[in-house]
């Protein structure tokens, strides 16, 4: 009878940790918006839900090859909400106007709560594809030049615990300037290593780094945690016969590379101890049909 109880009591302490631990699961959203300014006007593409996992937002004019041709030129953000994203801006331009500036964004929340009844920890997993900024100098640009083409990307992930976002994650890079005079800057708290290209005489840029990597830390019982991950490219090009390009994976195949991430709950150390027991009951229990 001691045995049966003990076994019993085991069985029990078991059924109450499974319960205990079972995991939190992350809601995602996403926002997107693709921007064309020129000497014409602003040109806005705010985008809707995904349902294929890869969606499209484009601002694109082609005014044709005379006298008034402000450029081919487009910017794109997609994103879904299983966690991935891209972004791209091109812009090819050959007037006087030095108002040309395209700019995407994607913005993905995901947002989870410890539902564990103790403290638990967090991971947001994360990989980003290496950005890339290109230019087309086909003019002897310089990083000097007053304006000056100039390619740039933001990355960033930042958590709020109830309080209001903190970013705990920046990468940014910079290039300005032609092939021959230029300048390339990066800043945050995870700066990427980069690698020079050249295409031609006139078209070169750098390819960054990829980043992989997570955030850990502690959730509270009860508290909800958002992390916001947002992907930005900018393309300011004055139109003497220049034009660049910058990107973050490829906003029309999200499953080629671009943003990816991830937030989950494993709920360990607060039920830890109830495991431990359910634990060597379910030993005991072992050790003691086999000694039978």
């Amino acid at each position: 009878m001691k045995s049966r109880l003990s076994g019993s009591m085991s069985a029990h302490i078991l059924v109450l940790t499974i319960l205990t631990m079972q995991p939190a699961f992350a809601v995602s959203s996403f926002e997107t918006d693709a921007t064309r300014v020129t000497v014409s006007g602003t040109d806005f593409d705010p985008q809707g839900p995904a349902t294929t996992g890869s969606i499209l937002s484009e601002v694109q004019t082609s005014d044709g090859f005379d006298t008034t041709f402000n450029g081919d030129a487009f910017a794109r953000g997609a994103a879904d909400d299983t966690g991935a994203g891209a972004v791209e801006v091109n812009g090819i331009f050959a007037s006087g106007n030095q108002s040309n500036s395209l700019t995407a964004t994607s913005i993905l929340t995901s947002e989870i709560t410890n539902t564990t009844g103790g403290i638990a920890p967090f991971a947001y997993d994360f990989f980003l594809a290496g950005p890339r900024l290109t230019i087309l100098d086909f003019a002897g640009l310089s990083e000097t030049d007053d304006p000056t083409i100039r390619a740039f990307f933001d990355f960033r992930v930042s958590l709020d615990f109830g309080s209001g976002f903190v970013p705990f994650v920046i990468s940014q890079g910079e290039l300005k300037g032609g092939i021959d005079s230029h300048t390339l800057a990066t800043a945050g708290t995870d700066q990427l290593g980069s690698t020079f290209f050249s295409d031609s005489s006139s078209v070169f840029g750098y390819q960054f780094d990829d980043l992989d990597s997570a955030i850990t830390g502690l959730l509270a019982a009860g508290e909800t945690l958002s992390v916001k991950s947002q992907l930005f490219v900018d393309l300011d090009a004055p139109g003497f016969e220049g034009g660049g390009a910058a990107s973050i994976g490829d906003p029309l195949d999200l499953s080629s590379g671009g943003f990816s991430g991830s937030l989950s709950i494993v709920p360990v150390p607060a039920a830890v101890w109830l495991f431990g027991s359910g634990l060597i009951g379910l030993i005991g229990i072992a050790r003691r049909k086999k000694a039978a």
